[in-house]
C-alpha cells in the first residue's frame, strides 16, 4: 500500500497500473490516475491496519487514511483495500474495476480456484 501512495506522489502511473491485478488493468484510466496524482498535493499516508487472510492465493486487508490537497481544499480518504497474491507479488483489487468472471470461472488473479470461491469475496 505504501509503495502504490508513493507511486501517486511521484507521478508513477505505470506502477499503479502494474501493482493492480493485471486482469483489471485495461480497465483503468491512465489519464484519470495520472491528471489526479498531478493536480495534488499530497499530504500523508497513515496506514491504520492490515490483516493477511492467508489461504491459497494470499490474500490480505490493508486499512487507511490518504490525505491530499487538490489546490482548494484538503481532503482524507480512509479506504480497505483488498490485496491477493500472485505469483510471488502482491496485486491491489480494484472494486471500481468490474471483474469479467462469473462465480463458477476460473479467478481472474490465477489461482485456478473458482472466482467464488477466490477474490469475489474480496471485491
Amino acid at each position: 500500500m505504501r509503495s502504490r501512495y508513493s507511486a501517486y506522489v511521484l507521478g508513477l502511473t505505470d506502477y499503479v497500473v502494474q501493482t493492480t491485478l493485471p486482469a483489471q488493468r485495461s480497465a483503468l484510466d491512465r489519464d484519470s490516475i495520472a491528471a489526479w496524482s498531478a493536480s495534488s498535493t499530497w499530504l500523508g499516508l497513515d496506514v491504520e491496519a492490515s490483516e493477511v487472510m492467508g489461504g491459497v492465493p494470499e490474500h490480505a486487508f490493508v486499512t487507511f487514511v490518504a490525505r491530499w490537497h487538490d489546490g482548494a481544499t484538503e481532503h482524507a480518504h480512509r479506504e480497505r483495500s483488498a490485496f491477493v497474491q500472485s505469483g510471488g507479488r502482491w496485486y491491489f483489487l480494484d472494486p471500481t474495476v468490474p471483474m469479467k468472471a462469473s462465480r463458477n470461472d476460473p479467478c481472474p488473479c490465477g489461482s485456478g480456484s473458482k472466482f467464488k470461491k477466490c477474490c469475489s469475496a474480496y471485491l
